[in-house]
């Protein structure tokens, strides 16, 4: 074989390598586990606004299908986009629930509270309930919790108006009686969120959260994410439920459990208490319901720069590069970062500057994205070797 032949299929080799190793990283990229964003910090699960709606107009409510329907057989199939939840992500994206109801895993938080700002941290609101949970919800959503245990009620023997079951404080479980809590205040701020002032009861601070509470005075009662006071074996009587139940700040479904769990559920058509605060209490205005998951690192991709032309000193190339996430790429040649390519904010996963090489001779490019989501890990590009060309004068 001739030297000129042996060089032309050393080139073909490298070239063939080269494609091969872009592409992989291509598919890494491509196929890389997405992140669930919805379990990082603080997120909105669900907004109501003002009071509780009759709940005899509730099925035909325009605000219905906006809260996945409770109340009625559609919420077991209720999704994102049946509900509008994909748009709605954070504080003034309107009301009915969001896109972390069905999304958000392991919750160890929840928070009430108002539209003083649109600010994440619970804290930075002039009226905010932070209650600590008494467990992780785990992998499921809060979503999920309510479907599966209105699954169960819609097939096991029923356990309606008995005060034998259900008696430990659980997030992902019914709860009921004397512990019945799924967590406990351990925040609040400003004077504006009390419970109802209904009959002989007297605003209070809610000192207890239910994901789905069983109150056992007189004949049973329920009610879903609910803030409420006092606890859930005496005390409410036969009025936690309805628009105006007893001791309660706010809550999302309930109703009587009087007779038949297998028709008083979520899930069937039965609704006694709807989204937002009682009609009796001295809160009118708008409530978000936040829920808090601890971030988990994420691993991001960084892939292999790519040139737009040949490098030549002092003459100006395009560098580009692709990630996984979005942030701001910082470009750098032989380990020193490159002028102009500092902080290069992404657009659509991928990242470019300009690039005008000062020496001629080979030089080891890489780039570092930083990412813009505080959980998510930043990565560095393989190194990128090429050689930047004498450029010629023209005399």
């Amino acid at each position: 074989m001739s030297a000129e032949k042996f060089k032309v299929r050393q080139i073909t080799w490298l070239v063939l390598f080269a494609l091969a190793i872009t592409t992989f990283q291509s598919l890494v990229m491509t196929y890389a586990p997405s992140s669930n964003a919805a379990a990082a910090g603080w997120q909105v699960i669900m907004m109501s606004s003002g009071k509780k709606e009759t709940y005899t107009t509730w099925s035909t409510s325009a605000r219905l299908s906006k809260f996945a329907s409770p109340g009625t057989t559609s919420f077991p199939s209720a999704t994102e986009t049946s509900t509008g939840a994909t748009s709605r992500t954070t504080i003034g994206s309107g009301e009915g629930v969001y896109a972390a109801f069905f999304r958000q895993t392991g919750i160890t938080k929840v928070a009430f509270v108002d539209t003083s700002t649109t600010s994440l941290d619970p804290t930075a609101h002039t009226n905010y309930l932070i209650f600590d949970l008494v467990e992780s919800s785990g992998s499921e959503s809060f979503y999920a919790i309510l479907k599966r245990l209105d699954n169960y009620m819609s097939t096991a023997t029923s356990f309606s108006n008995n005060d034998t079951v259900w008696g430990s404080s659980s997030v992902i479980n019914y709860t009921a009686g004397t512990n019945g809590y799924s967590g406990t205040l351990s925040a609040s701020g400003g004077t504006g969120f009390k419970t109802t002032t209904a009959g002989s009861k007297v605003a209070a601070t809610p000192s207890k959260f239910a994901v789905w509470g069983i109150n056992r005075d007189s004949d049973n009662d329920q009610q879903t994410f609910v803030a409420y006071t006092g606890d859930l074996n005496v005390g409410k009587s036969d009025v936690w439920r309805g628009d105006d139940p007893y001791e309660t700040f706010w809550s999302y479904w309930g109703g009587d459990m009087h007779s038949n769990t297998q028709s008083q559920r979520i899930g069937a058509t039965y609704v006694q208490t709807t989204p937002g605060v009682p009609t009796n209490a001295s809160w009118a205005s708008d409530v978000y319901l936040l829920a808090y998951s601890t971030p988990n690192d994420v691993a991001t991709t960084t892939n292999l720069p790519t040139l737009s032309s040949t490098p030549t000193k002092s003459t100006m190339t395009n560098l580009s590069v692709g990630v996984s996430a979005e942030g701001k790429v910082t470009f750098y040649a032989n380990n020193k970062f490159i002028p102009g390519c500092r902080a290069i904010p992404t657009s659509s996963l991928s990242a470019t500057c300009k690039w005008k090489p000062p020496v001629h001779g080979a030089v080891t490019i890489k780039a570092i994205l930083t990412p813009t989501q505080s959980n998510y890990l930043q990565s560095t590009s393989p190194p990128l070797t090429t050689n930047v060309e004498r450029r010629t004068i023209k005399r």
